[in-house]
């Protein structure tokens, strides 16, 4: 008999009880795997979502920095005009 043929004629998985407890395994397996891509999906949202929060806050910085070297900052501005106001008196 050709072996071809005995493999097209056989199952992929055996229906006995070995073969039930077979795709129970690879069920729960891709279960399982599935569950830890979505952990994963969840937790690099997050990640994302905070690296954008501390990238927003670094460019509020930043141009809080470049104001105040301006001398354009509020706090330097009010500074200055209060400095001007002493010096005029």
């Amino acid at each position: 008999m050709n072996p071809l043929a005995v493999l097209a004629a056989a199952p992929a998985v055996p229906y006995d009880k070995a073969g039930r407890y077979v795709a129970a395994a690879f069920i729960v397996l891709f279960a399982i795997v599935l569950i830890y891509v979505a952990i994963m999906a969840t937790k690099l949202q997050r990640l994302e979502r905070d690296l954008g929060d501390i990238n927003r806050e670094l460019d509020r910085r930043q141009r809080e920095q470049a104001e105040s070297a301006d001398g354009v900052g509020p706090a330097v501005g009010a500074a200055t005009a209060a400095a001007a106001q002493e010096n005029a008196s």
